[in-house]
């Protein structure tokens, strides 16, 4: 699979586009049907034998339960502090104290 742009704007429109045909929509259950429809539709009607078909929803299923468990993954956890500085270069003569 190719490296995806996921946003929260793509994410955004898309759920518009899907509120704006129905209403019923503002359910997120009810909008993860319309986009699971509208993969298994593009899908449908791709000319590639049946076992493909089947294999590449498996795939996109496994995929998307891992987009599940990351973003849930991402929401419990905590703030994370900034990374510390690269380390930088130095250069010293280093005496012992008497």
């Amino acid at each position: 699979m190719s490296e995806l742009k996921l946003s929260h704007q793509l994410v955004n429109e898309l759920t518009a586009v899907v509120k704006n045909h129905d209403s019923g929509a503002d359910d997120p259950g009810v909008t993860s049907q319309y986009l699971c429809a509208v993969v298994g539709f593009l899908l449908g009607q791709q000319a590639m034998p049946d076992e493909q078909k089947k294999n590449l929803v498996n795939e996109l299923s496994a995929f998307m339960q891992h987009v599940v468990d990351d973003v849930s993954r991402q929401q419990k956890a905590p703030a994370a502090a900034p990374p510390p500085p690269p380390p930088q270069d130095a250069f010293g003569i280093w005496k012992p104290k008497s």
